[in-house]
């Protein structure tokens, strides 16, 4: 199954999802689907500054010491954006609605991850 399949999965799994997809910490896209209802989003800056996000919580863990980053939520007023590592320096990322039910949507992250390492 590919990286883009996955994604649109955990997309039509998730009443709420806005997008779905993986970014790198250094700051390259690699697969990002977007599920509408979100119009007003620029989803290639998302990918952008979440890559950029999960580059600092990286690097802000390593100074201090506390190992890897394994998840990351940031919860806006229009969205609430969850990361799982995948592997080092890559996350999967998912985009939703601030109604949607958070313990679903880390559980579809963490499906996200687990079935990309299979993957690769």
């Amino acid at each position: 199954m590919s990286l883009t399949d996955i994604i649109n999965e955990a997309i039509d799994k998730i009443s709420g999802a806005l997008f779905a997809g993986v970014v790198s910490t250094d700051g390259l896209g690699i697969e990002m689907a977007f599920a509408g209802g979100g119009e007003h989003l620029d989803i290639e800056l998302a990918e952008l500054e979440l890559s950029t996000l999960a580059s600092a919580a990286s690097a802000a863990s390593a100074r201090i010491g506390s190992g890897y980053v394994l998840d990351l939520m940031i919860e806006t007023e229009d969205v609430m954006y969850l990361a799982g590592m995948i592997t080092p320096g890559y996350y999967a990322v998912l985009g939703v609605r601030p109604d949607t039910s958070l313990g679903r949507a880390r559980f579809a992250v963490r499906q996200m991850v687990e079935r990309m390492k299979q993957e690769l």
